[in-house]
């Protein structure tokens, strides 16, 4: 009787482990495969119906000191966020994150990265060339991108939101997120994710591919 009622016990234990764990998969696979990813507007805030924000056209100077607008990124998938060279730990983190996004989709013409920096004085179009050679990044997929301060800090606060802050792009004004911004076909923002975590970039990668199979 008493291994009967121990056997019960341990097959009870068993189940209550068991179940949490079924449960969790079953609710990850259905937010990976049947649900759409969420639209977000301003203050990272999920909308719940149309029209949705649209990221706003831009048009910056690249690394080979081109003129670069959203020509690049019409009609494509892409995913943004604001760097500086000189950043010495959050950047770098995030810039990983990007590699690991080109690599993933290397070759996909369906897919960009832009990144802006937020110290244009100092991050010149020939600075973000070195920077971009020592980082094999490649210009075809990926643009590095810098302007005016006052326009490029205004695309980041009224265009992709990364910042609740204000701010008039002047002196003493600086921008620094950890967030990669993610923006769908139409030009909606469709996810915000902490480039510094493998497991944030790793959820973006996938989410690409589900934007890219919708």
């Amino acid at each position: 009787m008493k291994n009967l009622t121990k056997k019960g016990w341990m097959l009870f234990l068993g189940i209550s482990l068991f179940l949490p764990v079924v449960a969790f998969a079953v609710l990850q696979w259905y937010n990976n495969k049947v649900t759409s990813l969420p639209y977000y507007g301003e203050n990272y805030q999920v909308a719940s119906k149309p029209p949705f924000h649209t990221v706003q056209r831009f048009e910056f100077l690249n690394q080979d000191s081109a003129l670069t607008d959203s020509r690049f990124t019409d009609g494509k998938i892409w995913v943004a966020h604001f760097f500086y060279t000189s950043c010495p730990v959050i950047c770098p983190r995030m810039m990983n994150g990007m590699s690991e996004i080109s690599k993933a989709y290397a070759g996909n013409e369906s897919v960009r990265l832009v990144s802006l920096t937020v110290d244009p004085y100092h991050d010149t179009p020939s600075l973000l060339k070195d920077y971009a050679l020592a980082k094999n990044i490649r210009n075809q997929q990926w643009q590095l991108l810098t302007g005016a301060k006052p326009d490029l800090y205004r695309y980041a606060r009224k265009a992709l939101f990364i910042t609740a802050t204000d701010g008039d792009g002047g002196p003493g004004d600086f921008i620094h997120s950890d967030k990669l911004v993610l923006v769908d076909r139409a030009n909606h923002i469709r996810g915000y994710y902490d480039g510094t975590e493998k497991s944030e970039v790793q959820l973006l990668i996938n989410d690409i591919k589900r934007l890219l199979d919708e």
